[in-house]
């Protein structure tokens, strides 16, 4: 059987672990979406419906682009997404990890972002497929997936400072409506929670403790 200290000590490598386990599996960047200034309004009490994740390395960069629904316009769908690029990216491939109704075609393109005007330069443009009516759209719940190539530290650093933009064009708003809608600045990443934080403090300080325990005990043998 275990010694009460050996016990102790396991029991907080457990802890530990796990703390510093959650620490470490904080989502990705995230981004969200804002209203066009001076553009239409249609959509400007959805726009927390729409985010974006983005991860990737020195030479890959992947998009999750999301719509989590709303019950007030629970037909919306996200039928275009546009980057303003300047250089952070090429090599776009699109359906990349989508949701199973999701399908979107596009690539290098000057498709202009309704309402974007002088504010967004499309550089990358992909739309939703055609037919069986809305379905192939970003709906409620559903994601794109697009990745590129280019360095996932400068893509991120570009989307804060807002040298690098998304666009969206959102379609089926009540009333038959349409928006659209750009990245805003600064990312939204998840900072661990107060209580896994307080959990890593103490695994780390008690197992501090016990340490200095233990190599006491052993020099006394």
């Amino acid at each position: 059987m275990k010694s009460p200290l050996t016990l102790v000590n396991s029991i907080l490598a457990v802890v530990g672990v796990t703390a510093l386990s959650a620490l470490s599996a904080a989502p990705a960047s995230a981004f969200s979406f804002g209203n066009i200034v001076g553009g239409d309004t249609w959509g400007d009490a959805y726009q927390n419906s729409f985010t974006f994740d983005v991860t990737g390395d020195a030479s890959s960069v992947f998009f999750k682009i999301s719509n989590s629904g709303n019950a007030a316009a629970s037909t919306m769908f996200i039928s275009k997404v546009l980057f303003d690029d300047n250089g952070y990216l090429s090599n776009p491939l699109a359906n990349v990890g989508n949701s199973a109704n999701v399908a979107f075609t596009g690539g290098a393109s000057n498709d202009q972002l309704p309402q974007g005007g002088n504010g967004f330069t499309t550089d990358y443009a992909f739309t939703r497929d055609t037919g069986a009516a809305n379905k192939w759209g970003v709906q409620g719940g559903e994601a794109l997936g697009l990745s590129f190539s280019g360095n996932y530290n400068n893509v991120i650093a570009a989307l804060n400072s807002g040298a690098l933009k998304l666009g969206l064009h959102v379609q089926a708003l009540p009333d038959g409506k349409s928006d659209s809608f750009m990245s805003s600045t600064g990312n939204t990443e998840d900072t661990p929670e107060p209580l896994t934080m307080l959990a890593a403090g103490v695994a780390v300080g008690f197992g501090t403790m016990f340490k200095k325990q233990r190599d006491q005990a052993q020099k006394a043998e």
